[in-house]
């Protein structure tokens, strides 16, 4: 039924509401002939009568009010997803679903979630956390609203808003003055292997002879750090994780080791128009991450 556009239902209740195709005319500010017209286009597409013409009045068929009565749903309807719409975009209000990489999170969010859930009640904040990929395929999915990640992939459906760099580095907290070559000889190397960023890093101390005492595979950045503070060996961190909220100091070995520069990023469907809440939460992280440059 897509080729029942609202002009023609339009038509046909203004007819039965007031009995009268003059009326009906000047109730839709057009002329009789259009309402004639789109009462033709109608009973052609439904193959039957709509109207009964008497000496007094028009008045509907069975079939005319059962579209009569079909056309007032419609149109209650389409007004209130209107007055929805219209609603959201005055004032952000509703949920929000925002993947977050686990440990950009940890460092990004905190003093943006105090002052957002303050400044915007209305507006129910959740989070997701994962690795970057999961989070990207849970907003592919339509699952998560906003993606907090780490070097999103290009992808023709999707809008990704730039927010800071960082890089992925070797880190240690075993003293000031280490050779990079002999501390990585003689400590185990800390890392996450799910990660591109490793492994790519990996790639390199192999290709240029940095030979770590021992691999030590862990299964979050948070366990690297701890493991690092600890000094149980050398870590394969992101600098801004590295920095956040630590009592020591945590030394950068790269260079002279090799290092992966990161983008961070937050992304959206491009298919999936922002919502009021959706786009106030989009603007106010844009702006808090941009200030962290």
């Amino acid at each position: 039924m897509n080729d029942l556009d609202t002009q023609l239902l339009a038509s046909l209740l203004a007819v039965v509401d007031t009995g009268s195709f003059t009326e009906a005319a000047r109730q839709l500010h057009v002329s009789q002939p259009a309402v004639s017209l789109a009462i033709q286009r109608l009973e052609a597409r439904v193959g039957t009568a709509l109207l009964v013409r008497t000496r007094k009045r028009v008045a509907p068929s069975r079939p005319g009010e059962i579209l009569a009565a079909g056309a007032r749903l419609a149109f209650e309807a389409l007004d209130t997803a209107l007055a929805q719409i219209a609603n959201e975009r005055a004032e952000p209000t509703g949920r929000v679903l925002l993947g977050c990489h686990e440990s950009l999170a940890a460092y990004s969010l905190p003093t943006f979630m105090a002052r957002f859930l303050r400044e915007y009640p209305k507006v129910e904040l959740k989070l997701w956390n994962g690795r970057s990929r999961e989070v990207e395929h849970e907003l592919a999915a339509g699952r998560v609203d906003l993606a907090l990640i780490v070097n999103p992939r290009q992808q023709a459906d999707l809008v990704i808003v730039p927010l800071f760099d960082d890089s992925v580095e070797l880190f240690h907290c075993l003293g000031a003055k280490a050779d990079p070559a002999s501390l990585l000889a003689s400590v185990p190397l800390i890392y996450v292997p799910e990660l591109a960023q490793s492994q790519e890093i990996l790639g390199q101390l192999q290709k240029r002879r940095f030979a770590a005492s021992r691999l030590l595979a862990c299964s979050s950045l948070e366990l690297v750090k701890s493991l690092v503070l600890d000094e149980v060996g050398v870590g394969i961190l992101p600098r801004r994780v590295a920095r956040h909220q630590t009592r020591k100091r945590l030394r950068s070995l790269s260079p002279p080791l090799p290092l992966y520069k990161d983008r961070v990023a937050l992304v959206r469907r491009y298919d999936a128009p922002p919502t009021a809440a959706i786009r106030v939460v989009l603007d106010e992280l844009t702006r808090h991450c941009r200030s962290m440059r």
